[in-house]
């Protein structure tokens, strides 16, 4: 029997995204590097960027003024603060420059549903141990709720030893759960940077017969992606002392890193404003971009990326 591994392009009618990065800006250091990395990342692609900031109205501005008019002034003072920091922009880059008045991150979310970027750049602010568990920053809001893909930036990676050294998509795969979605799209983000992959499956206990499971699933996997044109590597680490997000982390410094592409399924369904730890913890802790991915089964509506056949019935 002869497997035919193709990737079938069948376009998702109900959500079609355009070829725009939404990048959200609060003028913190923060959110400026997040910034920075967009417009390379739209450099790259040619995608056209959509720079946004918002206006709190909880903020310590607002609560001083309320007329019209001074909301007015305070918008057009953002407006040619934001014109300033977003400076220049790659040539054949379609550039627009909004402000929103209201809840960060409901308005980042109000704006990606108007817009209908490929995804959305974030940086990614510390918070304080206690609160971590919770979502209490506006990335982690628009990470659940967005059905949009969003990747988010934490630290500040010396930019240039990225754009030149950083040239990997890692992957980290828990083949305990549907993973189709993640690989899907570190393939086309794979396919729209021009650079390799590499699958991560982690064995923290369990036998001889567990590692052949996931050294076949791993080689499977693997040989789809490459089918798909994309040059991957794959590796099964076993490791019984360090967390799974500390692996992670090691092996993304390891390998030069340029993207973490995750699922955001939460572990839990405790609450709609908890992140699963594992992948809250990998958020928080890496330095580099990390793309956090939708399970379709928990928003149908976010079936962005194009799907693939799995005649192997790798998951």
């Amino acid at each position: 029997m002869v497997f035919v591994l193709t990737l079938i392009r069948r376009k998702i009618k109900t959500m079609k995204t355009k070829k725009k990065i939404l990048v959200a800006i609060d003028f913190d250091e923060q959110s400026l590097i997040a910034l920075k990395y967009a417009k390379y990342y739209a450099e790259i692609s040619k995608y056209d960027l959509e720079v946004m900031a918002v206006i709190e109205e909880s903020g310590f501005m607002s609560k001083l003024v309320s007329s019209d008019e001074m909301v007015v002034k305070i918008n057009k003072e953002a407006q040619t603060k934001l014109n300033e920091i977003v400076g220049n922009i790659p040539d054949g880059i379609k550039l627009n420059i909004r402000i929103e008045n209201g809840k960060p991150y409901e308005k980042i979310i109000d704006v990606a549903e108007e817009i209908k970027p490929a995804f959305i750049f974030m940086g990614k602010s510390e918070m304080p141990k206690y609160k971590r568990p919770f979502v209490g920053s506006n990335s982690m809001h628009v990470i659940l709720d967005s059905i949009y893909p969003v990747i988010t930036i934490r630290g500040n990676f010396d930019f240039e030893t990225y754009k030149n050294e950083h040239h990997e998509i890692l992957v980290p795969l828990d083949f305990k759960y549907e993973t189709s979605e993640q690989v899907t799209a570190a393939i086309e983000f794979a396919q729209l940077f021009d650079t390799r992959m590499r699958i991560l499956a982690i064995q923290t206990h369990g036998d001889k017969g567990d590692e052949m499971k996931l050294l076949t699933k791993l080689g499977k996997t693997k040989k789809v992606i490459e089918e798909a044109g994309v040059t991957c590597e794959s590796e099964l680490i076993q490791e019984e002392k360090l967390s799974i997000p500390e692996i992670i982390s090691e092996t993304a410094v390891k390998n030069k890193s340029a993207l973490v592409v995750i699922m955001t399924r939460q572990e839990s369904r405790v609450s709609e404003y908890v992140l699963g730890s594992i992948a809250r913890n990998i958020i928080s802790g890496m330095d580099i971009p990390v793309l956090s991915i939708q399970p379709w089964d928990v928003n149908e509506g976010s079936k962005i990326f194009t799907m693939f056949y799995d005649p192997l019935d790798v998951y």
